[in-house]
C-alpha cells in the first residue's frame, strides 16, 4: 500500500473519531435520549446553537481527552501487572503498607495517598519503568538553540528520547529494575513526571488526572488482589518476557498471570462494588451503527 493511501486512510479515521461520537451525541438530544456528558453538557449550554468554531472545539477536545486518556492508562496499568510479577517483594510491601493504614474494611481513597508513600513511589516507578511513549511526539524548535558545542537550527523537528531520560544510569541507579524505594529517602533520584508527560507547551494537559487514576486503580487493585506469576500443566511458574509493541504508545504484549481476590472477604468487598455501581449497558453498539454507515461513504 502506497504511502498516499495510508495517508488518506488515516485521515478518514481521525475524521470518523472527530466526527461521528459528536453527530451521535447531537441525534440522542435531538429524541431526548442522552447521556450526561462532556459533549452534551455543551451543546446544552449553548441551546443546541453550536457555531462553527465552537463545535469545532467541542469535537476537537472531547476526541483528544478520549485519545490521551484511553491507550495510555492501559498501557501504564498492564506495565503494573507485569512489574508485580517480576517484583513480588515489592507487591508485598505495597499490600503491608496499605493494610496498616487503610485496613482490610474498606479500599483505598484519594485522600489516603499523603499516608501512602510507598504506593505513591510505586506509582512514579510505573510511570518510569516501562514509559507511555518511548519517544514522546515530535516538537519543533522556534528559533536557533545553543547547546553545548551543537546548534539547532529554527524550524528543525526533534524526537524527546523519553525512555533514555528515564533509564539513564546516571540518574536512576540500576534503571531496569522496578524499585519505588529509589523515590523515598535516602535515595531521593528524581520524580520522572520530567520526562513521562512531555516538555514545554505540548506537555500532557491531563497529566493530572491521569496520575490520580493511576493511584486510585493501583492501590485498590493492591488492596484486594494478589496477582502471581501464572503456572503450566506441571505446576511450573511461567516465567513473563518484557516485550513491547512498536509505535507512539508503548504496548507490553500479552503475557500470563493469575490474579485472585486476597481473601473471601476482601471478594465480598469486590462484589459490593458491583452492587454499589452496577453496569450499565452503554451506547457501543448504537454508535458502532454510526460509524459503519459513515465508514461506508469514506
Amino acid at each position: 500500500m502506497s504511502f498516499k493511501r495510508i495517508a488518506r486512510d488515516w485521515n478518514a479515521n481521525m475524521r470518523m473519531v472527530v466526527d461521528v461520537p459528536y453527530d451521535f451525541v447531537k441525534k440522542q438530544i435531538a429524541k431526548q435520549s442522552n447521556r450526561r456528558s462532556y459533549v452534551s453538557s455543551l451543546i446544552k449550554q449553548h441551546d443546541g446553537d453550536v457555531d462553527e468554531e465552537t463545535e469545532a472545539a467541542i469535537k476537537q477536545t472531547a476526541a483528544v481527552m478520549y485519545a490521551g486518556g484511553a491507550d495510555t492508562t492501559v498501557s501504564s496499568i498492564r506495565g503494573f501487572v507485569l512489574a508485580m510479577l517480576l517484583f513480588p517483594e515489592v507487591q508485598r510491601k505495597a499490600q503491608q503498607e496499605i493494610d496498616s493504614v487503610v485496613g482490610s474494611d474498606r479500599l483505598p481513597q484519594f485522600d489516603d495517598r499523603d499516608n501512602l508513600p510507598y504506593v505513591d513511589a510505586l506509582i512514579k516507578e510505573t510511570l518510569r519503568w516501562i514509559p507511555v511513549t518511548a519517544m514522546g511526539v515530535v516538537h519543533t524548535a522556534d528559533e536557533d538553540i545553543h547547546y553545548k558545542d551543537f546548534v539547532i537550527p529554527k524550524g528543525a523537528s526533534f524526537l524527546p528520547a523519553t525512555w533514555w531520560f528515564l533509564h539513564d544510569p546516571a540518574i536512576y541507579s540500576d534503571p531496569s529494575s522496578f524499585e519505588p524505594d529509589r523515590y523515598l529517602e535516602p535515595r531521593n533520584e528524581p520524580h520522572p513526571n520530567f520526562a513521562s508527560f512531555g516538555f514545554g507547551r505540548r506537555v500532557c494537559p491531563g497529566r493530572f488526572l491521569a496520575d490520580e487514576s493511576l493511584f486510585i486503580s493501583i492501590s485498590r487493585l493492591l488492596s484486594t488482589f494478589d496477582i502471581k506469576k501464572a503456572v503450566d500443566g506441571r505446576g511450573n511458574e511461567i516465567e513473563p518476557q518484557i516485550s513491547i509493541t512498536p509505535g507512539m504508545i508503548s504496548h507490553i504484549r500479552d503475557f500470563p498471570y493469575d490474579i485472585k481476590p486476597r481473601s473471601e472477604k476482601y471478594a465480598d468487598m469486590i462484589r459490593q462494588v458491583e452492587v454499589e455501581h452496577p453496569w450499565e449497558q452503554a451506547d457501543a453498539k448504537f454508535l458502532g451503527e454510526d460509524l459503519s454507515m459513515q465508514s461506508a461513504k469514506v
